[in-house]
């Protein structure tokens, strides 16, 4: 095995984990929401907090390196387009991740903290928090795309189809978003 090899077995696996670990989750959560079961919406944020440092975190950071140790091994060079796609779409992820997801999860507990699991409160945190996670798999199942692919500029249409797919993943994060209302807790009236 080369050492081109080894780094692609190693990227190609870790993009698996990681990408396998979200869509677990996304799908969970698409279940959870299809039948109203609040107890399960509320506690798969958690387990993505916890799955964050153990298994999404590596697994990025794996994916990243290596991305950097094929481009430097290979015959690629980092003014190609599709690299350019790549490492957008991977900074994307890491700004929603902090930039929305840890406030959201700081949300989340807060709200679990005073009302409980099934509060309104954090129950509107874990659709937000699970709509993000749909949008984020967007982007990252682009990415994927993008490193099979490996569109130029001359690419029109597979660029113009990717830009596409992820205003479709943009505008169904913000609708799921706002599903989470038909998920509350009914109010005595």
């Amino acid at each position: 095995m080369t050492k081109h090899e080894a780094f692609l077995l190693i990227h190609i696996v870790a993009v698996i984990v990681w990408l396998g670990a979200g869509t677990t989750l996304a799908l969970t959560g698409l279940y959870a929401e299809r039948r109203g079961d609040r107890v399960l919406l509320g506690r798969i944020p958690l387990l993505g907090q916890w799955l964050g440092p153990r298994v999404f975190g590596p697994a990025a950071l794996l994916v990243l390196a290596m991305g950097f140790a094929l481009v430097d091994e290979g015959s690629w060079s980092y003014s190609m387009l599709w690299i350019d796609l790549g490492l957008t779409a991977f900074a994307l992820t890491l700004l929603t991740n902090f930039a929305v997801r840890l406030p959201l999860l700081r949300r989340l507990e807060s709200a679990e903290g005073r009302g409980g699991p099934e509060s309104p409160e954090a129950l509107g945190a874990a659709g937000r928090l699970l709509a993000l996670a749909r949008l984020d798999l967007t982007i990252l199942f682009l990415a994927v795309g993008d490193m099979v692919v490996k569109p130029t500029s001359d690419d029109t249409w597979v660029l113009v189809a990717g830009a596409l797919i992820l205003l479709a993943g943009l505008v169904g994060a913000l609708v799921a978003g706002s599903r989470h209302e038909r998920l509350r807790p009914e109010t005595a009236g």
